[in-house]
């Protein structure tokens, strides 16, 4: 059975926009939006975690579920964080919250950062997004309908409580600079609607099977804030779902920074991890991007240390796939590392990167994937917040790995520091150097030990932060580390939230 019948059907699905958080601006910093939220919890999970960014102060946060049925009342439930430490919404277990897809808003007396992770447990399925801030006229990097076995679901919120709005849908094909289709959704205040290419009857003619393109989210009146996101289900596999955030054309840059990519790289007898980077010309002229590979030095010998190149041609709003895998790339087969991403002629340029670890067992493939958007300079911070943290949490055996690439211009020292969900200060922190444009990977196994608060039944959970005293930006993945494949879920990938500096 497909999940996508699943998500459509049960209403379960999640995505977190982020809004005005500490490093996007100064406004709305308390606050944060999440577009479509589910309490079905035969079908999907949904858990929002709340990070207080303020370490001297607890802070008290308030959710508001706005439902997209019409005729059902918003619901409000509160909660507190430590300082430093992390509250969670988890949706299934909130009183009186009815199975169904909300749109959220998350208030805080402290400048919090938020995160949500949708889990499908009768298949195995997960999925995270962060940091997504609403605008008048939003991009998304990749639709698909059909497309290599993918299927887009694509959240629109209005962030206006007080009036509904109009949205201007706008689809772009690969390679063309004219709209495809474009449509208007009226939205009720404060709540989102949601578009399924694959599903929907208006969209499934007027969208060829194939599509792969991109979108754009435009306000009618000019004014009311609107916030994207994404799933994208490859329907064939029961596991593998991925999810991003559409991001406010405002932001798009001349250069971009993606902390993982990978050229089939070995990660067990049989598993292998590949990257595809889709990027958008948000511009209205033809430009050159480049994207410029430099290995790890935790890679292979045979990677080297001098990065690689890949230069593609983008038609005005239109956009292009780099991909890392087999015949795609000229990076060497077994690579990893961190990527950097530009445009010619100051051209401006979103991106996002699926992550993709194909696992041949058992006489089929299993994949798990993973997305995130990469981002500019502007959100690359010397102190970002990871709203989740855990090492062997949950009967899945899930554990978060981090890779934070360094963008400036020197040698980093790049430092992890720990707090559990109920504010204890981890005692073992772990620190990296690492050059200019590389990435340091912090696996948690070596900082859980004992005389720390996190050995107890072997299970930790909360949140966490880095500092660096050279710009970095974060991708935090939340793999299954289970033995038993019948236990094994998702990957799931969400970047670190810029912290005010």
């Amino acid at each position: 059975m497909k999940k996508l019948l699943v998500l459509v059907s049960m209403a379960a699905v999640v995505a977190l926009l982020v809004a005005g958080l500490s490093g996007f601006g100064t406004q709305d910093t308390n606050r944060v939006y999440a577009s479509r939220l589910a309490g079905v919890q035969g079908a999907g999970e949904t858990g929002i975690n709340v990070q207080n960014l303020d370490m001297t102060q607890a802070a008290q946060i308030s959710a508001e579920f706005y439902p997209q049925l019409e005729g059902q009342e918003m619901k409000t439930f509160s909660s507190q964080a430590q300082p430093g430490a992390a509250a969670n919404f988890y949706l299934p277990t909130l009183q009186d919250l009815p199975d169904g897809a909300y749109a959220a808003i998350v208030n805080s007396d402290r400048q919090i950062a938020a995160i949500a992770r949708t889990d499908w447990p009768a298949k195995g399925g997960a999925a995270i997004y962060s940091n997504v801030i609403p605008g008048t006229d939003v991009a998304l990097a990749l639709v698909t309908k059909e497309y290599s076995d993918q299927c887009s679901l694509i959240s629109i919120q209005n962030t206006n409580t007080s009036a509904s709005a109009t949205a201007i849908v706008e689809f772009y094909k690969t390679g063309e600079a004219a709209a495809t289709l474009t449509k208007e959704y009226t939205i009720r205040r404060g709540t989102s609607v949601t578009l399924r290419p694959c599903d929907d009857e208006d969209l499934m003619t007027a969208l060829p099977k194939g599509f792969l393109g991109s979108l754009r989210v435009k306000s009618k009146d000019g004014s009311t804030k609107f916030g994207v996101q994404s799933f994208v289900d490859i329907i064939s596999q029961d596991k593998a779902v991925y999810a991003f955030e559409g991001v406010p054309a405002e932001q798009a840059a001349t250069v971009l920074y993606a902390p993982l990519f990978r050229a089939s790289q070995k990660l067990g007898v049989t598993t292998f991890g590949d990257t595809g980077i889709s990027v958008v010309n948000t511009g209205a002229s033809q430009i050159d991007v480049t994207v410029e590979f430099s290995p790890s030095s935790l890679a292979p010998a045979s990677c080297g240390t001098s990065p690689f190149s890949q230069t593609k041609q983008i038609a005005a709003s239109s956009s292009v796939v780099f991909w890392q895998g087999p015949g795609g790339s000229p990076v060497p087969q077994g690579c990893f590392g961190g990527a950097k991403i530009s445009a010619s002629n100051n051209g401006k340029i979103l991106a996002i990167v699926n992550d993709s670890v194909d696992n041949y067992s058992a006489g089929k493939y299993n994949i798990n994937s993973a997305a995130y958007n990469a981002v500019s300079m502007d959100q690359a911070g010397t102190v970002q917040a990871l709203p989740l943290f855990r090492t062997a949490h949950t009967k899945n055996n899930l554990w978060t790995g981090i890779s934070a690439m360094n963008v400036g211009d020197a040698t980093a020292t790049v430092r992890l520091s720990v707090m559990s969900a109920g504010g204890q200060a981890m005692q073992n922190a772990m620190q990296q150097s690492v050059g200019a444009n590389q990435v340091a990977v912090f696996w948690p196994q070596p900082i859980y030990s004992s005389g720390s608060p996190w050995n107890d039944s072997s299970k930790a959970y909360g949140s966490a932060k880095i500092d660096s005293d050279q710009p970095v930006v974060v991708i935090v993945n939340d793999s299954s580390q289970a033995k038993d494949p019948a236990m094994q879920v998702d990957s799931a990938t969400y970047m670190g939230i810029k912290v005010g500096q």
